[in-house]
């Protein structure tokens, strides 16, 4: 008798325990596909210079950065972010701003870098863009500071050049960025943006092949970026409220520092910019 008792209350905690596991995974579901019924939000970029590509830097839209392309179409915004790699004292301050209509695109990025006590980095760079319905090709400036506390500093020039051309949900880029006392760099790739909530790209260096996915719904974004050789990943999660937005970033590749970043966006208007 004590033994059919005890087979009934296993078998009661075991079915509770697989009910209450189904009850989570059946709110999960529903709250995703409530979220799939609305529009999607567009994560911030103004990444570090220190920091892998995670948007996709051939993007055609978004706020500029350190890598990122300046022919892109406008979504009027600006955005404050904070990069800080682990175990050591390296930081960046970055702030981003664009603005335009469906024919211009006028963009600048700031970005502070401190490492220690021992050195020091501002870069500022301004950017535009002409755009049409299927291309953009945009330019971009960039002033770059470095100096020792209490000891030597040093500017360089640094240019960009690049277009973009949409067909259908395609979007093909091209990017050339350099100093001026250095080479030129160049930079391809392919964006697939379908209905603007799922999109996925791969760009090139000719140093290291990028493949990343973005998955977006009313309120949140997941984006993930791959590196090829030499691996490496970022992740980034994203939520967006009214016309704000907050996102946290992580990159991490095997036998080097991880790196964090954390995105604050406003967006000037109510609804964000169609490009297909």
């Amino acid at each position: 008798m004590s033994l059919f008792l005890w087979g009934n209350t296993k078998m009661s905690s075991v079915f509770l325990f697989a009910l209450k596991r189904l009850y989570v995974f059946s709110a999960v579901v529903v709250m995703l596909a409530a979220l799939g019924c609305f529009e999607p939000c567009y994560a911030a970029e103004g990444h570090a210079s220190f920091a892998s590509l995670l948007a996709g830097g051939l993007s055609p839209v978004g706020l500029g950065g350190y890598y990122s392309t300046p022919a892109r179409f406008a979504d009027p915004s600006y955005g404050l972010s904070y990069y800080w790699m682990d175990e050591v004292e390296e930081t960046s301050w970055n702030m981003s701003l664009e603005f335009g209509n469906h024919d211009h695109r006028v963009g600048a990025f700031v970005a502070y870098l401190s490492m220690d006590s021992l050195y020091r980095n501002l870069y500022s760079e301004l950017s535009y863009a002409r755009s049409w319905n299927r291309f953009a090709i945009g330019a971009s400036y960039g002033v770059d500071m470095e100096w020792i506390p209490g000891g030597d500093f040093w500017a360089r020039h640094r240019f960009k050049g690049a277009l973009d051309y949409r067909w259908r949900e395609i979007h093909l880029a091209g990017m050339l960025s350099g100093y001026t006392d250095e080479g030129v760099s160049p930079m391809v790739g392919v964006h697939w943006i379908s209905d603007e909530s799922i999109a996925a790209f791969a760009e090139c260096d000719f140093d290291y092949l990028y493949i990343g996915t973005v998955f977006r719904w009313k309120f949140a974004e997941i984006s993930s970026s791959y590196r090829f050789p030499d691996f490496a990943v970022a992740l980034q999660l994203s939520f967006e409220i009214s016309r704000y937005g907050i996102s946290f970033a992580r990159g991490f590749k095997h036998n080097s520092i991880a790196w964090n970043g954390l995105h604050v966006t406003r967006w000037l208007k109510d609804e964000r910019r169609k490009i297909n």
